[in-house]
């Protein structure tokens, strides 16, 4: 390996013996991996040896299958978990998953049936004012395509948009005070 190139690890051309390959390893968890040790949380353990892998598409979906069945946050985590379990198989020993140390879930019906609820309201009372807007649009088209086909303004419909319109208002009114208890009902609301 070249003087330049000593810090790297080598590329395959250059991994052709064993003493290379350890030189690599032993720089790569060296002292300078111990260094960013040191500078980093002892809360967690250090992972300091990186291992590459490439797979086949269909190794990628059976990871992500047992990311999801392990419950790990990501793929690497999943292969850590995997490796734990094989090693606890192997040694005899128990091994508890993440998934199973992470503590379940509880649900409450109730409010789960509150919010499922107030969330249906609340599309629907959107929806019709959605609708309400478009119907709005579609009249003040008309009116326009009159009064420059004609020249003249219709007074009485222009009052019925405003009406219309002033409704509207009022039913969004409503809407903000309605959506309002329910920001109050939702647990992860601040």
């Amino acid at each position: 390996m070249s003087e330049a190139k000593s810090w790297e690890r080598p590329t395959m051309a250059e991994a052709d013996t064993s003493q290379v390959a350890v030189e690599s390893f032993a720089v790569s968890c060296g002292a300078a991996a111990s260094e960013r040790a040191d500078e980093r949380s002892s809360a967690r353990p250090v992972k300091d040896v990186v291992v590459t892998v490439r797979m086949t598409a269909d190794d990628a979906v059976d990871l992500a299958f047992v990311q999801t069945e392990l419950g790990a946050a990501s793929g690497p985590d999943a292969v850590r978990e995997v490796i734990r379990l094989v090693a606890a198989l192997q040694r005899d020993e128990s091994h508890q998953s993440a998934k199973a140390q992470r503590p379940a879930a509880v649900v409450d019906e109730v409010l789960l049936t509150e919010v499922r609820d107030a969330v249906r309201e609340v599309t629907t009372s959107y929806n019709e004012r959605t609708r309400e807007l478009h119907f709005i649009g579609h009249n003040w088209n008309q009116i326009t395509k009159v009064a420059n086909a004609t020249g003249k303004v219709d007074t009485d419909a222009i009052r019925g948009v405003e009406r219309a319109l002033v409704d509207i208002r009022m039913q969004m009114a409503a809407d903000a005070e309605r959506d309002a208890k329910l920001m109050a009902v939702l647990p992860f609301q601040s």
